[in-house]
């Protein structure tokens, strides 16, 4: 393994010795592979999917924005395809629901034990996607816990990690180059469904002069956090997964009231004392499980859950009030999926969210909900993605030289984009810097545009 150490090749760059959130921190190169290695492994995994491109495989620490504006360390894997002469779009893939540190998409890389980290990559990196895996914030660091379900937090790791990325394309440019253009697609699933909304909605409300989300897929993610999520936990006498519910009180008690709040006001005291150590990133989920009883809500001081059934005005409440998904307006392509057999996040948080966006006055907005025939949560997961997969395809542009609005053709709209950066030198994009440079000369001049117009195909 070769771990490169970034961090001082920015600052001479940028002329300053203070990071910024988005920074390049550190790479590691994890592997390569060939387009024959990765169809190898898919026809034993039974997949009809085949790789174009082979890869290579890199986990990376990049600075991001915490709450009130400090900076963080923040971890994630990022796969891309190889090519010396095409740009490829940009894959955001947000995970689902990890506990343990050991989970995280750094950590584990392309190994059997992280399933749903080596499917995803070898389903969309080798088909010319450059694939994101954030690790989320706190996820694969001990010292941190992870705010789960918290909506402000994914937006931060995905934006800085994203801007990170294409860093590390202009670090590797010599060595192991490849190039992105101004594609950005997103999707997950469960957490990660949760987390593709969020991130969603954060950009398109705080950075849409810096990105143009191209598609984005939420699927099954508690995206109605304070009605649907909070009336299904409280009239259920179980749960399935038992643990998802003290990972979300934790969770906000921590992010709201701090890492040393007294867990003794809102947990039985045996519970009270034993959460801390079970959610620090040392255990699994279904560890978690086999030590909590069938209804979580026995865990919480009868007074308490009393107070938060009856009290609209709860502390608890106000909380889940912020974190949930429903007061905006999505612009970009939305296609939301959800199984109606999904016995862990119920199919009404996709509906409701639909119905809500619908209301608000969303245009681009589609709700797909599968058969209740197809399982339940985890299920129906590869259905979900797959689903997902073939509509990001339907999208993709993958770029030669010469395509400035990264649709991936030539045309004469491209030539006009790259005259005016000629003439008026206008504020292009990094990727339209690439584009524009058709002879790779490291300028945009007479004989790019020569060499483009050559390039337009005429039917």
């Amino acid at each position: 393994m070769k771990k490169i150490f970034y961090s001082f090749l920015i600052f001479i760059q940028i002329g300053s010795l203070r990071s910024e959130a988005g920074e390049l921190i550190e790479y590691n190169h994890q592997a390569t592979m060939t387009s024959e290695d990765i169809n190898i492994i898919l026809w034993l995994a039974g997949q009809t999917q085949s790789a174009i491109y082979g890869v290579s495989i890199y986990d990376i620490k990049y600075e991001t924005a915490g709450e009130g504006g400090y900076l963080d360390t923040l971890g994630g894997l990022v796969i891309f395809p190889h090519s010396l002469t095409k740009a490829f779009p940009i894959l955001s893939y947000h995970h689902g629901t990890a506990v343990a540190d050991a989970s995280a998409p750094s950590i584990t890389g392309l190994s059997s034990d992280n399933q749903e980290v080596l499917l995803i990559s070898l389903i969309t990196a080798p088909k010319g996607f450059i694939t994101l895996f954030p690790d989320y914030e706190g996820l694969g660091d001990p010292d941190k816990f992870h705010p789960y379900i918290i909506a402000e937090s994914y937006t931060h790791a995905a934006v800085n990690m994203v801007r990170a990325v294409k860093e590390l394309s202009t670090a590797l440019h010599s060595e192991n180059p490849f190039q992105f253009n101004d594609q950005l697609h997103l999707i997950g699933y469960s957490e990660g469904g949760y987390a593709t909304m969020a991130i969603q909605r954060g950009i398109e409300s705080n950075y849409s002069d810096e990105f143009n989300i191209t598609i984005s897929c939420p699927m099954a993610g508690p995206y109605d956090l304070s009605e649907t999520m909070v009336d299904h936990f409280l009239s259920i006498p179980d749960y399935p997964r038992p643990f998802y519910v003290p990972f979300v009180l934790t969770s906000q008690l921590w992010y709201y009231q701090g890492e040393d709040t007294d867990f003794g006001e809102f947990f039985e005291p045996f519970w009270a004392d034993t959460l801390p150590a079970l959610f620090n990133g040392t255990f699994s989920g279904d560890y978690i499980d086999a030590l909590l009883p069938d209804n979580p809500l026995d865990i919480i001081l009868p007074e308490v859950l009393e107070e938060f059934t009856n009290n609209d005005d709860h502390f608890l409440r106000a909380s889940f009030a912020e974190n949930t998904l429903l007061d905006w307006t999505p612009v970009s392509p939305t296609f939301i999926f959800h199984g109606l057999g999904d016995d862990i996040v119920p199919y009404q948080n996709a509906q409701i969210a639909y119905d809500s966006f619908i209301e608000n006055g969303a245009e681009n907005v589609t709700l797909t909900l599968f058969s209740e025939n197809l399982g339940g949560h985890v299920e129906v997961a590869p259905t979900c993605l797959f689903a997902g997969f073939e509509l990001i395809e339907d999208y993709q542009a993958i770029s030669p030289k010469g395509d400035m609005d990264s649709d991936g053709f030539i045309t004469f709209d491209d030539v006009d984009l790259l005259t005016e950066s000629i003439l008026l030198e206008n504020g292009i994009t990094e990727y339209q810097w690439w584009a524009g440079d058709y002879d790779s000369d490291n300028s945009h001049s007479i004989f790019d545009l020569l060499g483009a117009s050559d390039a337009i195909e005429v039917d």
